[in-house]
């Protein structure tokens, strides 16, 4: 007997779970709704269930019609004898690894106005060049499957030995920790997790400092964590039990980590080969025969969060050896620590024991013998006095667990024409004895707090750590509501604030906007007075160009917002204005990847968002004739531009439409529902508006 189908009903349990608490990867969202309803996106659906019915007979499965399973649980059948029967008849496996492949949505957009001396609210343009990427792995729901079956029999092993400074996707183990508890549940809640890694460092800190000692504190951020990560292939490929065992039991488990490893070995060849990304690194996980020596870690599988812990857990221990902070927190690729009385190099009194100095001439002598064999990086060749405070300091408190080395040719612009780079912009740091771990130079930030000064400024920082994560948590009619403009921007002053001359740039506010957002809807859904036109026009206005692109994690909340405040035709423009900015996105040199294709992923990300908001209200645009008349004609006219509009399913009503599928696979946003419970009665089979206060039973 190998995997029982309860197990595996278990884990697709925990996947549902995560898959619809998540709101950043809405690509996962779409495959769950394919998975559930049997509708296809681009597939026939004869097709499809004609594959259903192959596997089925392939692998002997049979259905009793007394128990009417659910099309869901049938499939989990199947999918069970296909992995119990993997090592004998693999075809159900090698289909779906077939159709692993990628999704991009743009990361970081070219600032044309970056060099600038002049503050500008321009944030439109012909072109917008796309400077790094996001890349999700876009899998079936039977990869990640196995993705997190793997998890509860293997990642569990790892996540124990991992220390209570490493903050982000920890399991919830039981007791023992020794296997993820029962219930839906797989990793701990990410809003506690993180507050806990935010606050913790403050709080420590903020008491030695009351202690009078100076403290230190350090954020790092890796650069492209995912994709640096190199895992060696047999790491993961050395199966737990003996291979050559006849035992059925053992042959599955022994299936699970050989599916597991192609799952890496085919994401790690595809963004390799054809999307390059974050640069040409084939070379460094592949031999001359194309065959993976090293994996990295897929963006969006479940997995990846485990193995990503455990591939810094040898750099946790290193950190809590040689520096001794005071506080140490992981956050997977994000680090903070605190150490109290560092060395500053402006104040220190050389000790009269040389060797314990730092010596830089030393430190460049040991890093040539580390780093002489790579093409790519090279040592600081500046003299210590060149060298920014902010670099002295952290060599002189964390070195050797951080090396400072040359920007490798690989991370800069191909075009450097047009850019001024500083020298403090042509070093970063390097995490050491790892092969391409460096840490981002604009997102390392290190305070330093003297005992005899003002506490004023971290004790603010708390305050505001608090009244952040309280915002979330205060949704009712509040006085203090603050107006779009206030939630949008941070307007950054130099000197006196409130004086244009002082007005040095402003930036658009994220959660500033999210927030806004989120009350406005909350609002709206249980009181009558609805958003005036003008608000409407507001938000849709200040979505254009170059922001909606690098706010696209926002298109759903803005949808949503529209749609209860009842106003169709901003929605449409709204909708109208993003596919514009799109339709103008060019990957250009930042990725391998035809400029059609990457529009395609993020206009597929932007019609999730649209349809996963009309399934709270799938009538919502055809009340409007104004509204309804501008999309259809819109949509109709983009065909010709892109041929994405052509798949475009025009009427959320029809049964194609993955506004019908989300209801079908109970996949709605529940807490943009003024009835929650609304989605488990029959009504979900009707277009009864979900954000109905008001309910006609």
């Amino acid at each position: 007997m190998g995997f029982t189908y309860d197990e595996v009903l278990e884990a697709y349990i925990k996947l549902k779970s995560y898959i619809y608490y998540d709101s950043s990867n809405l690509y996962m969202r779409q495959r769950l709704a394919i998975f559930e309803t049997n509708l296809p996106n681009d597939l026939d659906i004869m097709v499809e269930r004609g594959l259903f019915q192959k596997f089925a007979t392939a692998y002997d499965v049979q259905f009793d019609p007394e128990e009417k399973l659910k099309l869901y649980e049938k499939k989990l059948r199947i999918f069970t004898e296909a992995l119990n029967s993997h090592h004998k008849n693999p075809s159900y496996f090698n289909y779906y690894l077939s159709d692993i492949s990628a999704k991009l949505l743009p990361k970081k957009i070219k600032d044309i106005h970056e060099h600038s001396k002049i503050i500008t609210n321009k944030r439109t343009a012909e072109e917008y060049q796309i400077e790094r990427s996001l890349v999700f792995i876009d899998a079936p729901i039977e990869i990640h499957l196995i993705s997190v079956l793997w998890i509860l029999k293997h990642g569990v092993d790892l996540d124990s030995k991992l220390s209570n400074n490493c903050f982000g996707n920890r399991l919830i183990l039981n007791h023992e920790r020794t296997a993820v508890v029962q219930g839906s549940g797989l990793f701990k809640p990410y809003q506690k997790q993180y507050q806990k890694w935010r606050d913790g460092s403050v709080d420590v800190a903020r008491s030695h400092l009351e202690s009078g000692n100076n403290v230190l504190m350090l954020n790092l951020d890796i650069k492209d964590f995912f994709h640096s990560v190199r895992i060696p292939a047999e790491k993961l490929n050395i199966p737990p039990f003996n291979i050559n065992s006849k035992r059925d039991s053992l042959q599955a488990k022994n299936s699970l980590v050989a599916i597991f490893c192609r799952i890496h070995e085919q994401f790690t060849e595809l963004i390799a080969n054809d999307y390059k990304t974050p640069y040409d690194f084939g070379s460094e996980v592949m031999d001359e025969e194309g065959n993976v020596h090293h994996y990295i870690l897929p963006i969006g599988l479940l997995s990846s969060f485990v193995l990503a812990n455990d591939y810094l857990i040898d750099f946790d221990q290193r950190i809590a050896k040689k520096s001794k902070p005071v506080y140490y927190g992981r956050y997977v690729d994000d680090i903070l620590m605190v150490i109290v009385n560092p060395i500053i190099p402006s104040e220190k009194s050389r000790d009269n024991i040389k060797a314990l100095n730092f010596s830089f001439s030393e430190y460049r002598n040991k890093l040539e013998e580390m780093v002489y064999n790579d093409a790519y990086e090279h040592l600081a060749q500046d003299d210590y006095k060149e060298l920014s405070d902010l670099e002295q300091i952290v060599l002189e408190n964390f070195y050797p667990v951080l090396l400072l080395i040359d920007k490798p040719g690989f991370l800069k612009p191909n075009d450097t024409s047009h850019i001024k780079v500083t020298p403090k912009e042509e070093r970063l740091f390097k995490l050491n004895d790892y092969d391409r771990l460096y840490c981002q130079s604009d997102k390392t930030l290190l305070y330093y707090f003297d005992k005899d000064e003002s506490s004023l400024v971290i004790d603010k920082l708390k305050r505001d750590l608090e009244e952040k994560s309280s915002e979330f948590r205060n949704y009712e009619d509040a006085e203090d509501e603050q107006d779009f403009e206030e939630s949008a921007y941070h307007l950054l002053y130099d000197g006196t604030e409130g004086k244009i001359r002082t007005l040095k740039d402003y930036k658009e506010d994220k959660f500033g906007l999210t927030v806004y957002l989120s009350k406005k809807i909350f609002n709206a859904l249980r009181r009558a007075d609805k958003l005036s036109d003008e608000d409407a026009e507001k938000v849709v206005r200040f979505f254009r160009g170059k922001n909606t692109l690098t706010l696209y994690s926002l298109w759903e909340r803005v949808f949503v917002y529209l749609l209860v405040n009842n106003k169709a035709t901003a929605y449409v423009k709204f909708y109208l204005s993003c596919v514009k900015s799109i339709l103008a996105l060019n990957p250009k040199s930042s990725v391998d990847i035809e400029m059609e294709d990457y529009q395609e992923n993020v206009l597929e990300f932007l019609h999730i968002s649209h349809e996963l908001a009309l399934s709270l209200d799938p009538t919502f645009l055809s009340r409007s004739k104004e509204a309804d008349r501008l999309f259809t004609f819109s949509v109709n006219t983009f065909k010709t531009e892109h041929p994405y509009f052509e798949k475009v399913v025009l009427d959320p009503r029809d049964s194609d439409s993955f506004v019908e599928r989300y209801r079908r696979s109970n996949l709605i946003r529940h807490h943009f529902a003024a009835q929650p419970l609304i989605s488990y009665t029959n009504e979900y089979k009707t277009d009864k508006n979900f954000t109905e206060i008001k309910l006609d039973f």
